[in-house]
């Protein structure tokens, strides 16, 4: 039945199926099958998956983020930043990147930092003379950063599966995003540098005062929402109300252009991809659960355990695995698959699973955009007008780079660690 289960797993992948009914279709006949429970017990098991109060946060954060891509508040982000670096040789790119790590702070979500900072800063860059290859490739990378600084809707996911402080998790992602945030920055400004792009002028020192005062209210929407949780004013899934909130608010009483078009925008957005997101988790859950139950995490265990190996090699395995996955399958759904899968084998070697968090959602970012299934590379592609290679062909520097840091965070967990245990050593 097991063996049955999978093949028609990869069969209906061959076929294009949606991975989400792919994993519902073959969990439910092994669910039947293999664990022999009865069909009634499918629609529980897919509720139940859905059932808690962290995933709660989810749609939250996503709606607050849209809120401020469609509404108005995220250009005055940009605006803010690239008055003050635009005119330096490769300061257009360089504020593109810390824009989104600014907005990374706000949401979460991939797609609501490509629609807000994406349609803000890749026009004056193509205005500048920059290749439309570079301005998409540069995004669909920096765009992911939203996954390893806090908050994070990946992060949020991973805590619910390994019943780890969402808050932690938010705090681990600090150190890693700024080092990986600032280093592509400093790459795109080097590129920028050596390609000998035009420079636009720069803004006045009045522009510039009048710039940062209308950004302000957008820009302290992270201090607001990350210090009311690590003040211990609320949960992080209050937080994401919170963000709701307050977006809204600065949206129709600040910046006056919120309308009920552009919210209807925001909230279609944000039930789109929360659907995506939970269908995923409870088709994915569905799945997963016959495999325990057949002792495939045990066995993998006893396996890797029978060679004597230790946490670094378990590590770098995990992470080779995970780059291998992320040329074919979404980020969730490798998530979802392997978490509880290779959970046992982490407590048993003792690894600490708030520094494997880091790893983890570094590795989800390049799933991202590693070709040729990159959902970041196909959204920016469609967004923008671009064609694929195109995209791919910007983006490649950015992509390595991101390879090239995972060897620094699994040697160094000090620097996932070092933040979450001032707080519970």
């Amino acid at each position: 039945m097991l063996i049955t289960g999978l093949l028609i797993f990869i069969g209906l992948m061959a076929l294009g199926v949606p991975i989400w009914l792919t994993m519902a279709v073959s969990g439910t006949f092994l669910t039947i099958f293999l664990q022999g429970l009865p069909p009634t017990t499918i629609p529980l098991l897919l509720f139940s998956s859905l059932d808690s109060f962290v995933l709660l946060a989810v749609p939250f954060f996503l709606l607050g983020g849209n809120i401020m891509a469609y509404c108005g508040p995220s250009r005055y982000i940009f605006t803010a930043i690239e008055n003050y670096v635009g005119h330096i040789p490769g300061g257009l790119p360089f504020a593109t990147v810390v824009s989104c790590m600014v907005y990374a702070a706000i949401t979460g979500s991939t797609t609501a930092t490509i629609v807000a900072i994406g349609t803000i800063a890749i026009p004056p860059m193509i205005k500048a003379g920059y290749p439309k290859s570079f301005c998409t490739g540069l995004m669909a990378n920096s765009a992911t950063i939203g996954q390893l600084i806090p908050p994070s809707v990946y992060m949020i996911l991973y805590g619910a599966m390994v019943q780890e402080d969402v808050g932690l998790l938010f705090l681990s992602g600090v150190i890693p995003g700024l080092i990986i945030g600032f280093a592509m920055a400093f790459l795109s400004a080097y590129i920028a540098v050596k390609k000998n792009f035009s420079l636009p002028p720069p803004a006045s020192p009045e522009v510039r005062r009048k710039a940062l005062i209308k950004g302000s209210p957008a820009i302290l929407m992270p201090v607001i929402v990350l210090g009311g949780i690590y003040s211990g004013v609320f949960t992080p899934t209050e937080a994401a109300g919170v963000s709701c909130a307050y977006s809204f608010a600065i949206a129709a009483f600040f910046y006056r252009e919120l309308t009920w078009e552009n919210f209807k925008m925001a909230v279609s957005a944000s039930v789109a991809a929360t659907s995506m997101i939970f269908m995923i988790v409870a088709s994915v859950i569905l799945y997963a659960g016959p495999l325990t139950f057949a002792g495939i995490p045990q066995a993998i265990t006893n396996t890797i355990v029978g060679y004597g190996v230790g946490q670094t090699t378990v590590l770098i395995l995990i992470v080779c695995i995970w780059l291998v996955f992320g040329m074919f399958l979404d980020p969730l759904p490798i998530m979802y698959l392997t978490i509880p899968v290779v959970l046992p084998v982490l407590k048993h070697f003792g690894i600490n699973l708030i520094h494997f968090n880091v790893l983890c959602i570094i590795c989800m970012q390049i799933a991202q955009v590693t070709p040729p299934f990159g959902i970041s590379l196909f959204t920016v592609s469609g967004v923008f007008q671009e064609t694929v290679p195109n995209v791919i062909r910007g983006a490649w520097p950015y992509l390595l780079l991101m390879i090239l840091s995972l060897p620094l965070f699994i040697l160094v967990p000090w620097l996932s660690t070092f933040l979450p245990s001032l707080i519970r050593p």
